[in-house]
Parts: structure tokens; C-alpha cells; sequence
């Protein structure tokens, strides 16, 4: 019912609510009327029962007194032309039927308008106030049905008339009401298919019609700005599209020129340590043999330039190793007291070659050991330590080192490096730690560098989820800080150094033997300076140019070892290792050391699982090439030559702190120097 009603429209619905609240109300007055109508027409008939009762008491007193049954029964057969007369009845005193006349007596049928439904009137019937019996008449309600009857149909007839009349009145105002309706459905129709150019009607009426067509206005006015904002919208998502299809071009060029300054930066590693090889190997070589104080002077300028330069290139290759994601942490438990006693007892000459006091401070709750990477926090202490002596020309440098416990064994640890030198701008500390940036250009020519140092600090300590500032005055001094977030260690660590203790004691044990090596290198003068190196303490040595050569040469002759080249024409070392593990037999342990410019995470543990049996990089250390000998040939191996002459920082001194006697003597020598 309620799905069928719901189909019906407004106009029909509010047509049939009508038509049956009309009905409904016309119903209810008809049977209030007929009831109305039979009430009234059934007192006027006992009223006239009565009155008839009445008025023939009095006509047959005499009769009945007279005990004249004829003379009654003439009295009452006059009441048959009485319309509705039934029966009339005289009874004596007793109660005993005297007389009774009924309608039936003298028809042979009962009229059309006969029925049960009676009216019946008494009255006594009285001689001298004396009662001599009583009369009872008897009316039909027959015609009292029949003025029901005309009386229902007049009703009936007058109010259909009337709720027709009612009907049509309703459906013409409905139709005068619904035709504006109708119009503004149809234009929200078309406003809601997007055709928003017809023009509103009727909104200059003041009815609710009128409210109705302002408001549907309203309703197209901001469709309108609807669209032109959808359509706007539209072409600046197209703009848009345009714009982030021509990022993503820009983005995969900027990658692509990432990856290729990447891979510049790994190549250039290979060329310029090729070459510095061969500087700082003929550095050593010319530092073994007779040469006067000038040439030593000179060879000491060499070979400090050389190491100037090997540091920046330490430095580019930082920042390459970083940008690519390629910088592993060494986390290991270390003693922060240990390195900070290294770093000061290592720029302490330096420090006082300038009559500055270089001191530092370890606060008490500072634990004994802490899990990090020790020598990258190193490197950026060493850093912070490097620019305060050279930019500090009087008074001093303290380091001050504090950890604040964070709770669950970690640490706040916050390392300071204050100095009174010349300070820096406020505007130059917000871009100090950016690449290529110092304080001024005269800087540069000044005291040199490459602005770099400080980016990698920076680099370094976000790698590690720590933090580094500076905090400055002109002309007051600088304090260049640290802090990191460190858990704290189990065990203390061993003591730092460049070598392990056991392999140390490699190197210090003694060892005479000579070998028979394969020096498989392309560079002329690397093999120069490899053979150099290795036939001076009586090593006795065999050229390959690539890595076919070297394959061919140790099926031809017998070799302790090969030092391979990893980059060489034709065949790589890489390439050549493997083929020579696949020879079998003796090749399959004969010990084959990688000599590589390669500086970058990951390279050496490649070497290693392409065969290698151990790593030296470029320039050759002559300590680091023997240790490699002797771990892979034997202990008893002749240990290269070595001036200390080391590729990434220098040893630190020992742990002991100099006499105050110690400071001034050392200061009056540097001073004199």
C-alpha cells in the first residue's frame, strides 16, 4: 500500500486526500441528519399514537359503560383511514380484550407500507373520573421508513452535488497552484542536466510561489559559479598535469645526473688515486734513499701537498658515499674519554706551534663506554678541532664533553669545541654547514679548504640521528657542538687504533722470506712504484698489463701470490680471479690480493666474494700491503719499507698527557720552526 501510494504524484495524492476527507465529512452529516430525522419523526409519531389514544377514550366511554362491543368497534374502525393506523384495542377494567379493530380486517392484503415496527399509545378510559377500562393504538413506522427513504435520497443527492462542486473547486486551485510548480520543476530539471541559461519566472510575486522562485535563482546563480570554478578547476588540473609530467622529465633528469655524478665521482676515485699513487709511492721510494737537506725539505713539501690532496679527495668521496645512500656506520662499543684524550693529544702540537692552550673536560656522568661509530664521531670532532686551531691566533681551545641519561641505557651525549677566534656573522652560521660554504671568500685564499668539512659533519651526525650547530660571535670566539643519542655499552672497548692488536703483532713480528709475485697492473706507473716497493727489500716481482695476461702468466709460471689490479682493460680483476679459481687445483688457494682506487661502501666485501683473499687501496700503504702479505702468505714474509706514510687519518698519539715542562719545551721548538 504504502509503495502504491508512494507512486501516486502530489496533485493526485492531495486530490484523493481531499476527495476522501470530503466524503468522509458529507457521511458523517448524512447519518447525523438521518439519525436526526428518525428521532424527530418517531416523537411525532408517539405523540399522535398518543393523542389518538387520547381522543378515543373519550368517543367509546359511553360504549363501554354501556357494554356496547358494536358501538366501540364502530368508534375504532374510523381510525382504518388514519395513515399508519395498525390496531387499536379496548380493554375492561379487568384487562380483558373488550373490542379490537385491526388495519387487516377489511383489506384482504397489508398495504405496501407495512411493517413490524410499531408505535403504541394507552390511554383509560373514564366515567364520571371513574376508569371503566383502557384503549391501546397501534401505528406503523412504515411511512416514517419512507420519509427516511425521499428525506436519505434528498441528502445523499445534495451532498454528492455539493462534494463535486467541492472537488472541482479543489482541482482548480490545485491546477493554479501546481502550473508555477510545474514550470520551475522543469527548469530544475534542466538546471540539473546542466543547462543553467533558462531564466527564472514568477519572482516578482510576493506569495510562497514567489519565495519559491528566488530561491531556485539562488540555486542557478551559484550552479553558474559552480561551473565556471568546476571548469577553472578543470584547466588547472590539466595545467597541473602538464606541470608534474614535465617535474617528472625534470626529476628523472636530476636523478639521472645524480646517478652519473655518482658514478663520476666513483670514476674519478679510480683516476686520481691512480695517480697519487705513484706520487706518494715515489715519495717513499725517494724518502729511502741518500738525499741532501734540501731535497729532503723539498720531498717533505711533496709529500705533505700530497696528503693536502688526498684529504680533499677523502672529502668529495664522503660527501659522494652519502648523497648515494652508500655510507655504512661501524656501530661498536667505544671509550669517550679514550678519543677525546686521542684528538687533543693529536692536535696538540699543532695547537701549541700557535702558543694555544688546548684543554678538554669529561663530565663525571659520562659513561665509560657507549655503541657508535667512534671514528666518525671522531672525524667530526676532528674537524671542529682542525678549525678552531687554524682559525684561533690567540688564547685557547677547550672541549667539553656531557651526556644526560635518557632512561633504558641511552644517552644524551653533547661534545663542545670552544675557541677565541676571530668568530663568525650571524647570517654566514645559517648556511655554514652547507657544501662549499665558508665565512667569505677571502677565506679560500686566507687559510684554505674546500668547505667541505663542516657539510660532512653535518651529514655525518644526521646519518647517525644526532645534531651539530655552532654558536658564534664575532671577534668573541665559536663553539661548534655535537649531540647525539647513544646507548650505552656493556664492556669497555680495546684500545683505538689503525691496526688490531693481533695484527700488530703481525707486523712486528720478524720475517725475511721472499716471494715470487704477479703484478697485475695497466698503469706504468703504479707498476713502477708496486715494484718498487716490493724489490727493495728483495721481493722478486712479474708484470701482467690485464687480467688475460695475468691468467696466462700464472698457468706459465709458479707465483706465492698476485697482487691484482681491479680495473684493467680487456679483463678486469675481478673477471681474472675468478678465472683463475676456475683452473682448479693449487689456483684454487693460491693467494690473490686486490689493488683498487675504489673507495666506496661495499667494494671490498665484493672483492672478497669474487675470490679475493684480501683488500689494499690506493695509494698502497706499504704497512697495509704487508700486512696483507703476511696474512695471506705467511708470517715470516719481508716486510715492506714504511714511513708512516698513511691514506686516511694518522695514528693517534698514546693516551698520556704531557708535562707542563713538556708543552713550554715543544712550543719554544715549533715556535723556532
Amino acid at each position: 500500500m504504502d509503495k502504491r501510494w508512494k507512486g501516486f504524484g502530489l496533485k493526485t495524492r492531495v486530490v484523493l486526500a481531499l476527495a476522501i476527507v470530503i466524503l468522509a465529512i458529507q457521511a458523517a452529516y448524512v447519518v447525523l441528519e438521518d439519525s436526526r430525522f428518525v428521532a424527530r419523526q418517531s416523537a411525532e409519531l408517539q405523540d399522535r399514537a398518543d393523542n389518538l389514544a387520547l381522543l378515543y377514550a373519550g368517543a367509546v366511554a359511553n360504549a363501554v359503560w354501556e357494554y356496547d362491543r358494536e358501538a366501540a368497534r364502530g368508534q375504532l374502525q374510523a381510525m382504518r383511514v388514519i395513515g399508519g393506523f395498525a390496531r387499536a384495542v379496548i380493554r375492561e377494567s379487568s384487562g380483558q380484550e373488550f373490542v379490537a379493530v385491526d388495519v387487516a380486517d377489511s383489506v384482504a392484503e397489508a398495504p405496501p407500507f407495512a411493517t413490524r415496527a410499531t408505535v403504541e399509545g394507552n390511554a383509560e378510559i373514564r366515567i364520571e373520573e371513574r376508569p371503566v377500562g383502557s384503549i391501546s393504538v397501534t401505528l406503523s413506522k412504515a411511512p416514517l421508513e419512507l420519509a427516511r427513504a425521499a428525506y436519505l435520497r434528498s441528502l445523499v443527492v445534495t451532498n454528492g452535488a455539493l462534494a463535486i462542486v467541492l472537488l472541482g473547486l479543489t482541482l482548480l486551485a490545485l491546477h493554479l497552484v501546481s502550473r508555477p510548480l510545474d514550470r520551475m520543476t522543469a527548469l530544475m530539471q534542466r538546471f540539473s542536466a546542466g543547462n543553467l541559461n533558462s531564466l527564472v519566472p514568477f519572482t516578482d510575486r510576493t506569495d510562497e510561489i514567489g519565495r519559491m522562485a528566488r530561491a531556485l535563482e539562488v540555486f542557478r546563480g551559484n550552479a553558474i559559479e559552480r561551473r565556471l570554478a568546476e571548469e577553472a578547476l578543470t584547466r588547472r588540473s590539466e595545467e597541473l598535469a602538464v606541470l608534474n609530467q614535465d617535474l617528472r622529465k625534470a626529476r628523472d633528469v636530476a636523478d639521472t645526473a645524480n646517478r652519473i655524478k655518482s658514478e663520476f665521482l666513483a670514476s674519478m676515485s679510480h683516476e686520481i688515486r691512480t695517480p697519487m699513487n705513484g706520487v706518494i709511492g715515489m715519495v717513499h721510494m725517494l724518502k729511502n734513499t741518500p738525499l741532501t737537506d734540501d731535497q729532503q725539505d723539498k720531498l717533505q713539501t711533496l709529500e705533505s701537498s700530497a696528503r693536502g690532496l688526498l684529504s680533499i679527495l677523502n672529502d668529495i668521496l664522503d660527501i659522494s658515499k652519502i648523497e648515494a645512500g652508500r655510507l655504512d656506520l661501524n656501530m661498536a662499543p667505544f671509550s669517550v674519554t679514550d678519543m677525546i684524550e686521542d684528538l687533543v693529544a693529536l692536535w696538540r702540537p699543532s695547537a701549541l706551534s700557535k702558543k694555544l692552550d688546548l684543554t678538554y673536560e669529561v663530565g663525571a656522568n659520562v659513561p665509560k663506554a657507549l655503541n657508535g661509530d667512534s671514528a666518525r664521531i671522531a672525524q667530526v670532532l676532528a674537524n671542529f678541532l682542525g678549525n678552531a686551531v687554524k682559525f684561533t691566533h690567540r688564547g685557547g681551545i677547550h672541549v667539553k664533553v656531557e651526556a644526560h641519561p635518557l632512561g633504558d641505557r641511552a644517552w644524551d651525549l653533547e661534545i663542545a669545541v670552544r675557541d677565541t677566534g676571530i668568530g663568525i656573522d650571524m647570517d654566514v652560521q645559517t648556511r655554514l654547514f652547507q657544501k662549499f660554504t665558508q665565512a667569505d671568500a677571502s677565506m679560500t685564499r686566507r687559510y684554505g679548504g674546500t668547505g667541505l668539512g663542516l657539510a660532512i659533519c653535518r651529514e655525518l651526525m644526521q646519518l647517525m640521528g644526532g645534531l651539530v650547530g655552532v654558536d658564534s660571535d664575532p671577534g668573541e670566539g665559536s663553539e661548534f657542538w655535537m649531540r647525539l643519542k647513544l646507548e650505552e655499552a656493556d664492556t669497555l672497548p680495546e684500545a683505538a687504533s689503525q691496526f688490531r692488536s693481533k695484527d700488530q703483532a703481525l707486523l712486528d713480528h720478524p720475517g725475511l722470506r721472499k716471494l715470487r709475485l704477479l703484478v697485475a697492473e695497466d698503469n706504468l706507473i703504479n707498476q713502477k712504484v708496486i715494484c718498487a716497493m716490493l724489490e727493495a727489500v728483495g721481493h722478486e716481482t712479474a708484470l701482467a698489463g690485464d687480467g688475460i695476461e695475468a691468467v696466462t702468466a700464472v698457468q706459465r709460471d709458479s707465483f706465492d701470490a698476485i697482487l691484482m689490479d681491479v680495473q684493467m682493460p680487456n679483463m678486469d680483476g675481478i673477471m681474472a680471479t675468478r678465472e683463475i679459481r676456475n683452473l682448479g687445483g693449487d689456483f684454487l688457494t693460491l693467494p690473490i690480493i686486490a689493488l683498487t682506487a675504489n673507495a666506496m661502501a661495499g667494494d671490498r666485501e665484493r672483492y672478497l666474494n669474487a675470490g679475493m683473499n684480501a683488500y689494499v687501496s690506493k695509494p698502497i700503504d706499504p704497512k697495509l700491503l704487508s700486512l696483507a702479505l703476511r696474512q695471506t702468505c705467511g708470517p715470516d714474509v719481508a716486510i715492506l719499507h714504511s714511513n708512516e706514510i698513511v691514506t686516511t687519518q694518522p695514528a693517534p698519539a698514546p693516551n698520556v698527557a704531557p708535562t707542563a715542562a713538556q708543552e713550554a719545551a715543544l712550543s719554544a721548538l715549533l715556535s723556532k720552526l
